[in-house]
């Protein structure tokens, strides 16, 4: 008996292959953010994600991402305690991330293609949110406001996304300004949404780490 053969999924981008829009943008958001390619053999890349390993169901989220694209189960995990690589291997990584390169990202060029502004348009939701789940976060920022009556405690939630390459961010920034989400700067490398309204709105679709 012969072993079945793995029948490679057709490229979308230099072959006729299929390539859902909503899954791209938000794996193309964790791959800006905690994503690289490297080669594997001579005519493979290996795409490498890494998550928190306290959110097992954003592991998930990024394993049937990739699975989608891929057409079928070849999602690999390595255990690395504090954290998880999620990994799979595929030909045409490359062709669908060509912002890959050497080194670091921000000390390089990161720049959209042609054919990504095209699919990209309209899913700025599901960009948002992978970019949220690889180097963003939410939480309850406190503030304490002295009164006449004394001390009093503020709470309100935001969201928060730090990155060291200002192409990224403003990647980032783009996409929030497209749905009309104001956002302010919180440093050199921070994008902060804090608006009550604001907030509300992006918690509708960008899922909870946990």
């Amino acid at each position: 008996m012969t072993a079945s053969r793995v029948i490679e999924r057709a490229c979308p981008v230099c072959s006729d292959g299929f390539l859902d829009p909503s899954t791209y943008a938000y794996l193309f958001g964790l791959y800006l953010g905690d994503g690289c390619l490297s080669r594997q053999g001579i005519n493979s890349w290996k795409l490498r994600i890494v998550q928190d390993a306290r959110y097992p169901l954003l592991i998930s989220q990024c394993a049937d991402a990739i699975a989608e694209i891929l057409g079928e189960q070849r999602v690999r995990y390595i255990d690395r305690r504090s954290y998880v690589e999620i990994h799979a291997s595929w030909s045409h990584w490359h062709c669908l991330f060509p912002q890959h390169g050497v080194g670091p990202k921000h000390l390089r060029r990161i720049q959209l293609s042609p054919w990504q502004r095209c699919l990209l348009e309209g899913h700025e939701k599901q960009l948002i949110a992978g970019l949220i789940h690889s180097d963003g976060s939410f939480h309850f920022n406190r503030v304490v406001r002295q009164l006449k009556t004394g001390p009093k405690v503020y709470k309100y939630s935001r969201y928060q996304f730090a990155n060291n390459s200002d192409e990224i961010r403003k990647i980032f920034t783009d996409a929030l300004e497209t749905l009309a989400i104001p956002w302010t700067s919180g440093g050199h490398k921070t994008v902060s949404v804090a608006r009550r309204q604001d907030v509300a709105f992006m918690g509708s679709f960008v899922p909870n780490k946990d």
